[in-house]
């Protein structure tokens, strides 16, 4: 019985949470608000844990508790946080569990700046932002370590989408296309080159989240069957 509720606890913890950045180390997490602009509650310039981000790219580790996400990479640089430029292509992730881009690269114009990197997921019950303390720094990719490797249930694929955020709405453009890819992610980088020209305007937007009863339930009478 004792084991059952340990098992049992640890699923609605995973079941609660939204999203989890695995890697880099997050600047914080929220799981009740994880739908505030830009870093999910936290403050986009907090540098206790700053981690050096190779222009030649990192991974970046996430887990996902939502049967379909898309994921959106961005950085801003630390004095002007209210423009973000994509540094990815948006992919959409079919499947719980973890999942891993193994070579996000880096802003060649940006490289020796303090930056932040803010991963935003569309999903089910709507915007979700976290955020890590960057510095982009020159050199080749950082490789991906053992961790870094795709659940066996998720798939994965380059999406069309792209956000589009200002002062009243936090929205997609685009459609995304149909999961193609699973176990580790080795998905080759976008034709299109990262740079750092244009930029979305930031702005505070609370997403209105709904709770998640359908998977407590299901996986609470999993362990009872």
């Amino acid at each position: 019985m004792q084991l059952r509720n340990v098992v049992l606890l640890s699923l609605l913890q995973l079941t609660k949470a939204h999203f989890l950045l695995n890697s880099p180390p997050t600047i914080g997490f929220s799981d009740d608000e994880e739908g505030d602009y830009p870093c999910g509650s936290f403050d986009a310039t907090d540098r206790k844990t700053v981690t050096d981000f190779p222009i030649g790219g990192i991974p970046i580790a996430l887990t996902s508790t939502h049967p379909e996400v898309t994921w959106f990479y961005r950085a801003a640089l630390l004095n002007d946080t209210n423009n973000w430029v994509d540094l990815y292509q948006s992919i959409t992730q079919v499947g719980q569990g973890n999942f891993c881009s193994q070579n996000v690269p880096g802003l060649a114009d940006w490289e020796g700046q303090d930056a932040v990197l803010q991963i935003a997921a569309s999903a089910p019950d709507g915007w979700l932002f976290q955020c890590s303390a960057i510095k982009f720094v020159s050199g080749a990719a950082t490789a991906p370590g053992g961790s870094c490797r795709n659940a066996t249930s998720v798939k994965a694929s380059f999406s069309n989408e792209k956000l589009i955020l200002n002062a009243q709405t936090t929205t997609i453009s685009g459609s995304s296309s149909k999961p193609t890819q699973t176990g580790t992610s080795n998905m080759a980088p976008p034709a299109s080159t990262t740079s750092a020209t244009g930029s979305n305007a930031g702005a505070s937007n609370r997403v209105e989240k709904l709770a998640i009863f359908g998977s407590i339930a299901g996986a609470i009478g999993l362990l009872f069957i």
